[in-house]
């Protein structure tokens, strides 16, 4: 019973002594934490997270003039647009009375006609 009492003894030693060397370890990560780093070291590290470049040129794009409206179709800067049809970056959402919706670029826009000639009726 007293060499089982006694390996027993030598086995908690042992851990022990291993757990006070991983305690330690530990204790000196977290006193390194503790410890304020230099601007230096700061400077030094690279950030994170993934900054886009920003380029502030953006294409130039045409303005829309709607000029006539006939049945489903609509006239925009002297060319004629069917609705419900994607033509490069505009596509026709709905033509009404005197107005065309369009996805211009990806955003909706709604066009109206300004000038009116006193020989065209718009219905």
């Amino acid at each position: 019973m007293r060499v089982i009492f006694m390996i027993w003894l030598f086995l908690a030693a042992a851990e022990a002594q291993d757990l006070n060397s991983k305690y330690k370890y530990i204790l000196d990560l977290y006193n390194k934490l503790n410890s304020r780093a230099n601007l230096v070291d700061i400077n030094q590290v690279k950030s994170p997270f993934f900054i886009e470049k920003i380029s502030h040129s953006k294409p130039d794009l045409t303005p829309l003039n709607l000029e006539a409206i006939i049945q489903n179709r609509a006239k925009i800067n002297s060319k004629w647009y069917e609705a419900g049809k994607e033509y490069e970056n505009l596509y026709i959402i709905e033509i009404k009375n005197s107005t065309a919706s369009v996805i211009y670029d990806n955003r909706q826009m709604d066009l109206k006609i300004l000038e009116s000639s006193s020989s065209v009726e718009v219905y």
